[in-house]
Parts: C-alpha cells; structure tokens; sequence
C-alpha cells in the first residue's frame, strides 16, 4: 500500500460528473442537523456554511477550490468545464467507501490508517477539505484523491479548526467498520493521523475536551432501551473508548 508526501494528478477516466446550479440543495432540516451535529462535538460551524440557498455560489466556491488544489499538486477531480451554471469534472475512481464494504474485515485496518495518514499529511501541506468523509475520498490501489469541496468553511473558521474537523469527520464516517474491530482500531487510526502529520497534538487536544460531552451523549442515551442497544450507540462508545486511549496515550511521559 502505497501514500507518498508526494502528489500527483488523478490517473484520467473517460467518466465525468456534472453538477448544476439547480441542483436539489440542502434543506434547512439536513443544515440544521449538521449545524448541531458540529457544535455538539465543538466545532463551531457558522450557519452560512452549512445553509445552502445559492447553488450558482456553491458551484463558483468549488470551481475555485479545484482549479487551487490541482495548482497546489493535490489529487481532485480535473476540471473539464465551467460555464457558472454547470461545473463538469473527471472521474476519479471508486470512493474509499466501497472500497472497505468490499475488503474483508481482515484487511480494512490498514487501508483506515493510511487514508487517516493521507489527511495529516494533506493538512501539513496546508490544506482542508471539508468534507473528508470516505464518501469523499477514493482510492485506486495506490494513491487516495478527494472529491466535493463546496463546503464553505473558510474563510470564517481558522484552519486548524477545519483541520481538527476534518479529522472527525474521517473517523467517524469509518465508524461502522471500525466498531467490529474494537477501540484498539480507532485509538490507531488516530495515532495514524498524528504520526503522518503536524497535526496531531491539535487533534489530541480537541479529543481530550470533547470525551466528557460525547461521555454524556452516551449516558443520556442508556436510558432509552431502544438507543442503549443500538448500532450507533454501539459505534459511538467503541470511538470513545478509542479516542480516550488515543488521549491517554499523548498523555504518558
């Protein structure tokens, strides 16, 4: 497996994507959800960021976050066309999603770490996603690219904020495959991210301060027997016992 510092253009497909202003944008339900979602974990998501009105603006913001990213050396999706009503992009591959649903559970441990390790090193270099979900991410055997960038985090939230969420996002989107491994799995996914990357004594921090609200969440939901046993319950308390080891272990002399 195979996660150079070094980058590199995606290798070219004859698929494309378009999106178009018109597009069905997110409703004030989805943006409310997200919005709480980001300070339940404090991260401190203004309300312009995630309230979609403007698809023309959203197109424009990613067209310009492209063209800087593929400038920079970084693997996104090749502009093709933009006209301000439609912005059409190659095809990058399969997203790391799919990828890890197919894997055996066997195999999937190492493939987390190094995309966990492609992010830090992604933020060292200066950069945010956004959105760095595996739904987000793909990956070709070889190399990891990142797709959707129209989330309008910056300017507005300082970096290493963006960076931290980022970081969340990546983990908790693997959550439903890490959960069967145990908290051993998470605790080095995130040790991943630190060792690849600057970034891990920022990350370690947030964790260390966001462990006793997601302690909480965890506790309130005991009461309810229908969310006590549910599988995302389930997941959130094999994250939290990773992180705290991933803290725990920063912590040690």
């Amino acid at each position: 497996m195979n996660t150079p510092a070094a980058t590199a253009a995606p290798t070219a497909s004859a698929k494309t994507w378009t999106k178009t202003a018109d597009r069905p944008l997110r409703s004030w339900r989805k943006s409310a959800s997200i919005w709480v979602f980001a300070h339940v974990v404090g991260v401190p998501v203004p309300w312009h960021a995630v309230r979609q009105t403007d698809g023309a603006e959203l197109l424009a913001f990613e067209h310009q976050r492209l063209l800087a990213l593929a400038a920079a050396g970084e693997r996104v999706p090749t502009v093709l066309a933009f006209d301000g009503f439609s912005l059409t992009t190659s095809d990058i591959g399969e997203t790391l999603d799919h990828v890890l649903h197919r894997l055996p559970e066997a195999e999937r441990l190492a493939l987390m770490c190094a995309a966990s390790a492609d992010l830090a090193a992604f933020h060292t270099r200066g950069h945010w996603h956004g959105g760095a979900q595996t739904r987000n991410l793909t990956w070709n055997g070889e190399h990891f690219a990142r797709l959707d960038f129209e989330e309008r985090l910056q300017p507005g939230m300082a970096l290493a904020t963006v960076q931290v969420y980022d970081a969340l996002q990546l983990l908790l989107s693997m959550a439903r495959y890490l959960q069967p491994l145990g908290a051993d799995a998470v605790r080095a996914v995130l040790q991943a991210y630190a060792d690849a990357g600057t970034g891990g004594p920022a990350l370690r921090d947030f964790i260390a301060h966001l462990l006793p609200r997601l302690g909480w969440v965890s506790k309130l939901a005991a009461w309810s027997p229908r969310l006590d046993g549910s599988r995302e319950l389930m997941r959130l308390r094999t994250v939290l016992d990773g992180m705290t080891a991933f803290v725990a272990r920063g912590a040690k002399p």
